[in-house]
């Protein structure tokens, strides 16, 4: 049984490394900008790293701040932001998250004070690739 249950983890874990991530590096002006939370990605699964920043502009409008993101590829990963690191009452911010240098215009009703975690995550096969908690 133990040998079923390591194929099964070792299938999921390759099957969510076969496509090809994009990279973008998009210098973004925030100079006006309030940085409402912060974090740093840490690996979970697979190796992620990268800073996220939400920040909030003059006209009130907020936006996500991935700096230098960096993740494996997966067949279908999504940014979340999350109560936990399980994707509790998840809100999807984009499919298809990309590496490298961008920000994402993000809806102002996100309640970050429990949406308190960033996600990397394989929505095929439920996997956690990387995690910052914003503060």
């Amino acid at each position: 049984m133990q040998k079923i249950i390591f194929i099964i983890l070792i299938s999921v874990t390759v099957a969510c490394t076969k496509s090809e991530v994009e990279t973008l590096n998009e210098v973004i002006d925030n100079s006006n900008a309030k940085i409402l939370y912060e974090g740093k990605f840490i690996n979970e699964v697979h190796p992620t790293s990268g800073t996220i920043t939400i920040t909030e502009n003059t006209d009130g409008k907020r936006t996500i701040n991935m700096m230098n993101l960096v993740s494996d590829s997966g067949p279908d990963l999504r940014l979340y932001v999350a109560e936990n690191k399980d994707a509790l009452n998840f809100i999807e911010i984009v499919s298809k998250p990309k590496n490298g240098t961008y920000s994402l215009e993000i809806p102002n009703n996100i309640d970050f004070s429990k949406h308190k975690f960033a996600l990397i995550w394989c929505k095929r096969f439920s996997v956690l690739f990387g995690s910052a908690e914003l503060k």
